[in-house]
């Protein structure tokens, strides 16, 4: 008989101590800052905030050390040395570079982490009037072929002088990534990181529900959103063209470039989302998606093995519409246009 009450005290007491800790780490903690030339909100439950000092500076290095337009950064220095040697970089500059290249790969070259001569000539974050000649445009493709760069080891080369790596369109997706590893090695297993839309959820939220994530109306990008995700344990990705873009006599430009031409495209696409755990190739399929229109698209899927969730809002004869991955069906709701889940 003692020894039940001995056992059932000693069960007692691990409840409550598994109970304190889960209260301890019960607290909801959010921070806002700019960073990657977006705005950044992560919310992490934790027993401190400390974690989030961690994870803001580990997104302010990577910032540093990315950025084509940060003259200091790694990405400059590899830019700056083009044609003449090549550069020693931290380890995280090597991993994107060879994450964008895979990219390269799946999207037959639709991604391409060299377009940074086109993207210099757009100068799309500029506005103005401006636009690239045909001459200029030519010669900045030349300059775009993936035999420039070279990987050997912990150094990237840039075979010829002007040829610029453009991380741009992968770079959020892989910092998304490292933070989400950050603080899975800290325990924690509920949080939501928000770098400008591009978002990576860790685990579900303390009551046990799914997070909740809006997916911009590109018709209307600050109103209701088109669609709510209900998900856990991934990231969610969305690229369109209502943020970045310029306008000149009536015809807008957008920031996505045909890496053959150099030519701003437009197509059928409003935006493109990407579901998957994988932050990095979320990215840089929403951007190759979106430079490629539906159809296109959809036949590059076939060749892309990875099992991930995608959602395209696009126009047709009657309007938008949205287009959904089969996977995806009891995660979307409120879906605001008409809804298909035929990929």
């Amino acid at each position: 008989m003692r020894k039940k009450i001995f056992f059932a005290l000693i069960l007692i007491l691990c409840g409550l101590v598994s109970l304190s800790l889960r209260s301890q780490a019960n607290e909801r903690y959010t921070r806002e800052g700019f960073s990657m030339n977006t705005l950044i909100r992560m919310s992490v439950y934790a027993k401190d905030e400390k974690i989030l000092d961690d994870a803001f500076n580990l997104l302010s290095r990577l910032d540093k050390e990315l950025s084509m337009y940060n003259l200091s950064s790694d990405i400059s220095k590899i830019n700056s040395m083009a044609g003449a040697e090549s550069v020693k970089v931290p380890s995280e500059v090597v991993d994107v570079v060879k994450n964008s290249l895979r990219v390269y790969e799946l999207t037959g070259g639709v991604f391409n982490p060299l377009i940074g001569p086109v993207t210099r000539l757009w100068k799309i974050n500029q506005g103005g009037s401006f636009i690239p000649s045909p001459a200029s445009l030519d010669a900045a493709v030349k300059l775009s072929g993936i035999k420039n760069l070279e990987i050997d080891g912990e150094k990237i080369f840039l075979k010829k002088s002007g040829c610029v790596l453009d991380l741009g369109g992968i770079a959020k997706g892989y910092a998304s990534d490292r933070i989400a590893a950050l603080l899975k090695e800290n325990k924690i297993s509920s949080a939501l990181i928000d770098l400008g839309g591009n978002i990576y959820v860790i685990g579900k939220k303390p009551d046990d529900s799914n997070w909740n994530i809006g997916v911009r109306n590109p018709t209307s990008p600050y109103g209701e959103p088109a669609l709510v995700l209900s998900v856990h344990d991934t990231s969610v990705i969305t690229s369109g063209g209502y943020e970045r873009f310029k306008t000149v006599n009536g015809k807008k430009y957008t920031h996505f470039f045909d890496a053959k031409t150099g030519k701003s495209i437009t197509n059928d696409l409003l935006s493109v989302t990407v579901v998957t755990p994988d932050g990095s190739l979320a990215d840089g399929l929403a951007t190759a998606f979106m430079a490629s229109g539906y159809e296109k698209s959809i036949a590059m899927l076939k060749n892309i093995p990875d099992e991930l969730g995608v959602i395209f809002i696009r126009y047709n004869e009657g309007g938008a519409e949205i287009s959904a991955s089969e996977n995806l069906r009891g995660v979307i709701s409120h879906a605001k246009y008409k809804m298909k889940f035929n990929i």
